[in-house]
């Protein structure tokens, strides 16, 4: 199994942009591509791992704000998420898309996990 980047266009409400299942070692980091979302209103996805980490959802004006291999520094907004170890329903999340592109970066927790999982959609929500 492998962590990669998985653009899918599923239909004009759906971009399935983000697979990962390859287990991170220690304090290892899953890194998403920059991903252009506009027209698109939410991020929403889940996480489970058997190790607790952190989620970081970027978004930011154009593919500059996002320098390779650091965080960002001149984003719009910045969504961070507590992910909590072996619990797939608390682990959901929904962020509002406030700029025309993402990046999704999860970092491990202290230990190596030896399960994960997680699955990004932008999506179109109506009547919210």
């Amino acid at each position: 199994m492998t962590n990669k980047t998985h653009i899918s266009q599923v239909d004009e409400r759906i971009l399935l942009f983000e697979d990962g299942t390859a287990p991170l070692g220690a304090a290892a980091s899953l890194v998403g591509n920059v991903i252009q979302v506009s027209g698109f209103t939410h991020i929403t996805g889940f996480i489970y791992s058997d190790v607790t980490g952190g989620l970081v959802i970027e978004q930011g004006l154009a593919i500059a704000d996002f320098p390779i291999g650091t965080a960002a520094t001149s984003m719009v907004t910045s969504s961070a998420l507590a992910i909590t170890a072996a619990n797939i329903t608390d682990n959901a999340f929904s962020v509002q898309i406030v700029a025309p592109f993402v990046r999704i970066i999860y970092v491990n927790g202290a230990g190596a996990q030896t399960d994960f999982r997680a699955v990004f959609e932008a999506r179109v929500l109506r009547g919210l």
